[in-house]
């Protein structure tokens, strides 16, 4: 025997045809909405999130002063020393190589250093113990020249540090440990050999550890601020550890494609429960 469908059935059927397909509509419409205010939004973020240097003022040149601090040598620092003279049969006894010394890598160069022990002496041919615990660079040098002028007349002191790393971790492209040959580097210079700060990197804030007279300290560093040139922490020091954060948003991974993506799944899931509501009527 044959069913037929009451006018008033056909009718109900069709308004919930309607009713489906003006709900996918908009549910599709919505997500478009969404889509593109979420876009929008991570346009007008995008300058403040990944500009360095930033200023609230117009544009214009700005001269900073330097507030470059003197290092000043630790113990298991690493120092390249040499004696130069008019003589040099005299100063290549200065120049050997001794047993403690540290072979080491500077500026692409491969250079002999000697390292500072934990009372702050360093062992030198000829000039034996010359203690330079706490001394920067250039009082070390001086320190090491009067002792050599006691041998020598004419004596010149060339000296580096060899051991200049920084540890670079976090959210940057390269994390890891690098070596620097310029005792001036800056934070800057640090990032950019380390590839520059990941797009998860917040550059509002990142910690250097700085280790000092058997104590460590903590310095936070505002990427977006252009104050940070004439700040002291602008200036990295040896063994200066520097650590990127990352966004709270990254555990999530808020991107306009994941957006996108999750939409999409979300639109597909109400067609699909709408197609199956609409057949099984």
């Amino acid at each position: 025997m044959n069913q037929t469908c009451s006018p008033k059935d056909a009718t109900s059927h069709e308004s919930s045809q309607w009713i489906s397909i003006r709900l996918l509509n908009f549910v599709r419409m919505q997500n478009f909405f969404w889509i593109i205010l979420v876009m929008l939004l991570s346009n007008s973020c995008a300058y403040k999130r990944y500009t360095y240097l930033q200023t609230a003022r117009p544009e214009s040149d700005t001269l900073f002063k330097q507030n470059f601090t003197q290092y000043k040598l630790q113990a298991a620092d690493v120092i390249y020393v040499k004696v130069m003279s008019l003589d040099k049969s005299v100063t290549d006894m200065f120049n050997q190589d001794i047993v403690n010394t540290l072979g080491s890598y500077s500026g692409g160069m491969y250079i002999v250093g000697h390292s500072i022990d934990l009372e702050g002496n360093v062992s030198l041919p000829i000039l034996g113990k010359v203690n330079i615990l706490g001394l920067t660079l250039e009082e070390a040098k001086q320190k090491i020249e009067t002792l050599t002028n006691t041998f020598i007349n004419d004596a010149r002191i060339e000296l580096k540090l060899v051991s200049f790393k920084i540890s670079m971790l976090g959210e940057v492209k390269h994390p890891g440990q690098i070596t620097i040959s310029n005792d001036r580097s800056n934070i800057l210079e640090a990032i950019a050999i380390a590839g520059d700060i990941s797009y998860n990197g917040n550059i509002k804030k990142v910690l250097i550890l700085r280790s000092a007279n058997n104590q460590t300290k903590t310095i936070r560093v505002d990427l977006t601020k252009r104050e940070l040139l004439a700040a002291q922490e602008y200036f990295l020091q040896p063994n200066d550890i520097i650590y990127v954060e990352p966004y709270k948003s990254t555990v999530f991974r808020l991107r306009v494609a994941d957006y996108a993506l999750f939409l999409t799944l979300i639109t597909s899931t109400i067609t699909a429960v709408l197609l199956i509501s609409n057949a099984m009527k």
